[in-house]
């Protein structure tokens, strides 16, 4: 996909020691712009690379306790933002909103975003696209499967070969969407996260809604963890005493299936099927 950036004032900020700017991308082939927060780490050029896909509703500046905290950790961190579910239309809306969700094509072009910040990061020397990891919420947990070869209810899949690592959080109710054996075909580390309190009123989702995706694969590589007391908006609230544990893990199973950690790996592997005791948080593992 060809792009060029789109003239924005410079929006460089300096936080916990992590530098973040905002740029705005436009792909003329579907004449879209997409906008990004990156966060730099302060060392290890070039970087391995995590693209994270915010919910419905949300934007770029969504989740900075995770860029930050990835970037801390030694990754680039690149947040984008999908027109079309975005804050921009919550803000005329619910009812506009709801429409938006609704569209199809909505839900095509987040991932097809995503294969074009990765394009345009090619020419990034702070960019290792040999390693690089897709991480969202909710309809972002979508992304990430999608990128990593879900296969819809049409038969279609819209995989990034480039993509090696996912951690799809809170994934929707895909009724309709995704059928039998639609994520089979992912054979890439996978890391699902949720909470025991993760529902949904609006879309009808409960707790239970949320394994779906690593209750019913049957490939090998996946891993679900789900933290005590977490519900949705967990994840997304700018403020929240559990965001540091759930950035911790996210880290930790970078470490281990992307940047190929033997210690990071076998936490997860070891300490799969089990309620560690005492930390709120039940791992199981394919």
């Amino acid at each position: 996909m060809t792009g060029k950036q789109v003239p924005e004032p410079p929006q460089t900020a300096v936080v916990r020691g992590v530098a973040s700017s905002s740029a705005v991308w436009r792909d003329e082939q579907r004449s879209r712009a997409v906008p990004v927060k990156m966060y730099r780490p302060a060392v290890q050029s070039p970087a391995p690379v995590v693209l994270f896909s915010h919910g419905i509703g949300e934007d770029r500046d969504s989740y900075a306790y995770v860029g930050e905290a990835l970037a801390e950790a030694g990754f680039l961190a690149v947040h984008i933002t999908h027109a079309g579910t975005d804050r921009a239309v919550l803000e005329r809306g619910y009812l506009h909103l709801y429409r938006a969700v609704k569209k199809k094509e909505n839900w095509i072009n987040r991932v097809l975003d995503v294969s074009f910040v990765l394009d345009q990061l090619a020419t990034d020397p702070g960019a290792d696209l040999h390693r690089v990891a897709v991480a969202g919420h909710s309809a972002g947990a979508f992304t990430a499967f999608a990128v990593a070869g879900l296969r819809t209810a049409d038969g279609g899949t819209l995989r990034d070969p480039r993509v090696r690592v996912i951690i799809p959080i809170s994934m929707p109710r895909m009724d309709g969407v995704v059928p039998p054996g639609g994520y089979d075909a992912i054979h890439i580390p996978t890391l699902n996260m949720t909470g025991t309190c993760d529902a949904s009123l609006i879309y009808r989702t409960l707790p239970r809604h949320r394994r779906a995706p690593f209750e019913r694969t049957v490939a090998t590589g996946h891993y679900l963890v789900t933290i005590e007391g977490v519900n949705h908006d967990t994840f997304s609230n700018p403020e929240d005493r559990q965001h540091s544990l759930i950035a911790s893990l996210m880290i930790r199973f970078l470490r281990g299936f992307l940047l190929d950690e033997p210690a990071s790996r076998a936490w997860f592997q070891e300490e799969g099927m089990t309620h560690l005791s005492g930390t709120g948080l039940t791992i199981e593992r394919k």
